[in-house]
């Protein structure tokens, strides 16, 4: 559906059914109802199974049909018929203005967080502009990492800066285009050390400065609340799950612990458990670490072996270390193309301490510098440039192909003469 049809939708209409239709009831809707299932007849290889039981006031409706609708504002009619008292009602859904007006919201504002979600990542060089608190806005709506989006904006701009330098040259005639062309790389690149040192999105201080003195004059007390609930976040403590029976315990937290993800048996209330495997659950505030432990038969008492130990709640001083290793995890996890520059040496430690997929990421950057530094080439032959316009894209391509060789056939990192540039001024985590 589209936006302007997404706008607004028409409320449900009922309709008798005409004679000889096979129902009694029509109801006309401008979304499909997803848990409503249509009857379904019993042939040679499948048996009957009723429709979904609505609720209308004091009535028992079956869905019977559900088919497509070419009137103008609806795009499905349900075809309704009282309830076969011989069927098992397994799934009822009561009826109600109240109840479809909210579900016609729920899916409006789907339709809607779904195109912007669309729109960001379309034009994530210009999305990656917009002031901060509206970039901050859209990553809590769309779920987006727009930490992520800011970075590669910035990445983006340094290579359009980089690509206008070339094309450009040092003409005097240019001079206008130039002091542009310098404003966007100084611009670029200090959003990019700024971005990776908070892991935080920032857009253009053009955008962002004005945007900051508006919502101050305008809507001061939005700040306020904003600043408030920041203040006030704090980490909740972890949920332990006990499986009666098995043995098994289910820790979820906000903090990844590595302590809880092995390899060493952990200690916990009197027992040894070890740990099996982890995952992640939900992004943002939502995000949870889930670690599976299993209990093993082991005398934490004996003193032959000294484990690990997992309190609830941790000391402060092993929940300030958690929640900073969990701080450079996501500074790794996060600007994963930005370390793939980087030394071998350096993507294999971050590999090795945070999961990061050292070779994969250095196949994506060289992929990028591969495809600029091609660009680069065709734009100097068209504008009949210098052959020392071509010194710096002839070294990214031969670069680049090493560095793809290397990841692709031999599965190890390559840095790059840029990462090496930018370690000079940007450490990764360590």
């Amino acid at each position: 559906m589209s936006g302007t049809q997404a706008a607004k939708l028409l409320s449900d209409r009922l309709q008798n059914a005409q004679p000889g239709e096979g129902v009694e009831l029509w109801i006309y809707s401008a979304i499909a109802k997803d848990p409503w299932v249509a009857h379904k007849v019993s042939d040679a290889t499948h048996a009957e199974h009723p429709g979904t039981a609505i609720q209308m006031g004091e009535e028992l409706y079956e869905v019977m049909v559900a088919e497509e609708t070419a009137e103008p504002g609806y795009v499905v009619r349900y075809g309704m018929k009282r309830w076969d008292p011989h069927h098992a009602v397994r799934q009822l859904v009561r009826y109600t203005p109240t109840a479809q007006a909210q579900a016609a919201a729920n899916y409006l504002h789907e339709v809607r967080t779904q195109a912007l979600r669309t729109r960001i990542l379309w034009l994530f060089p210009l999305a990656g502009l917009a002031p901060d608190p509206v970039q901050r806005d859209w990553g809590q709506r769309t779920a987006l990492n727009m930490t992520w989006i800011s970075a590669g904006s910035a990445l983006m701009g340094l290579a359009v800066a980089f690509t206008l330098r070339q094309i450009l040259g040092s003409s005097p005639e240019q001079q206008a285009a130039l002091y542009v062309m310098y404003y966007i790389a100084v611009e670029s690149f200090l959003r990019l050390l700024w971005t990776v040192t908070t892991l935080k999105p920032h857009g253009s201080p053009l955008l962002t400065i004005p945007y900051l003195l508006w919502e101050a004059v305008v809507r001061p007390e939005k700040r306020a609340q904003k600043k408030e609930a920041w203040v006030n976040f704090s980490y909740e403590g972890d949920e332990v799950i006990r499986r009666p029976g098995t043995g098994c315990l289910v820790i979820r937290s906000m903090l990844f612990d590595d302590l809880l993800a092995g390899p060493h048996a952990v200690h916990f209330e009197g027992a040894v458990y070890r740990p099996l495997h982890w995952h992640q659950e939900g992004k943002g505030v939502v995000r949870r670490w889930v670690f599976e432990l299993e209990k093993i038969e082991a005398d934490p008492a004996s003193g032959g072996v000294k484990y690990r130990e997992y309190t609830q709640p941790r000391t402060p001083e092993r929940q300030k270390a958690v929640e900073a290793f969990t701080h450079k995890l996501d500074v790794a996890q996060s600007f994963a193309l930005f370390w793939g520059m980087y030394p071998r040496r350096d993507q294999v430690r971050l590999q090795i301490l945070y999961q990061f997929a050292a070779a994969k990421f250095t196949a994506r950057t060289s992929g990028i510098f591969l495809a600029v530094a091609l660009l680069q080439i065709w734009m100097s032959t068209l504008l009949h440039t210098t052959i020392f316009a071509l010194a710096a894209p002839v070294y990214l391509i031969l670069e680049s192909l090493y560095r793809l060789y290397q990841s692709q056939v031999h599965g190890e990192p390559a840095g790059s003469i840029i990462g090496y540039v930018l370690r000079l001024l940007v450490r990764p985590p360590r």
